[in-house]
């Protein structure tokens, strides 16, 4: 049991770490801040938008362990997640950076609720939780589903998400001109590439 507990936090870390590398809300407003206020401020507001992850993978779970009782389902969901991740990488290519005027809206003090709202309005962590999730019990990776392994889990997604935010936070400090000018103009292109090879990996897998 102590072993299954470690192992889902790891993972969950893991993979909320590399799934919030892509430049989404929460990451254009910890890079705001860290540029127009200072390291400390991004961190809290860091810490806020990372905090929507308890909401919504727990809602994964929850939903995971609902398709699980339908025999076969999950065979099918391996398909639709590889279609998910083909289309959520050609949706990052033909996305533009946002614009930074859209982040200048922080007041002094605010930062942990706005990161939190940033991380309650991104659309995208529902579904890649649920897709996480289910990919992981369909290969066998996450078996056991007591509650203290999936609570694990949980912390682990905050956890890996704030890791990130951390790094992110650091790195505007420290790089504040290359993060500007171009990180945020590049990097949605390069992660849409490397999600769209993932998916036709994974499609060949399951073929």
């Amino acid at each position: 049991m102590i072993w299954s507990i470690i192992e889902a936090l790891i993972i969950a870390t893991a993979i909320s770490f590399a799934g919030s590398v892509q430049l989404g809300p929460v990451n254009f407003g910890t890079i705001h801040t860290a540029l127009h206020k200072n390291k400390k401020a991004a961190i809290i507001f860091g810490f806020g938008g990372s905090l929507p992850e308890l909401l919504y993978c727990g809602l994964a779970i929850g939903s995971s362990n609902f398709i699980a009782q339908y025999e076969g389902f999950e065979n099918y969901l391996k398909y639709l997640t590889t279609g998910v991740l083909f289309l959520f990488g050609i949706y990052l290519i033909l996305q533009k950076a946002a614009s930074e005027h859209k982040y200048k809206s922080q007041k002094k003090g605010n930062e942990l609720w706005l990161g939190a709202t940033f991380g309650l309005l991104n659309p995208q962590l529902y579904p890649f939780w649920l897709f996480i999730i289910t990919y992981l019990r369909t290969n066998s990776i996450l078996e056991n589903d007591m509650w203290p392994v999936q609570v694990a889990f949980v912390v682990g997604s905050v956890l890996g998400a704030f890791l990130l935010q951390l790094l992110v936070a650091e790195f505007t400090t420290r790089k504040r001109e290359f993060i500007y000018l171009r990180l945020t103009k590049n990097y949605n292109k390069v992660l849409g590439v490397v999600i769209i090879t993932i998916a036709i990996f994974q499609l060949f897998i399951n073929s």
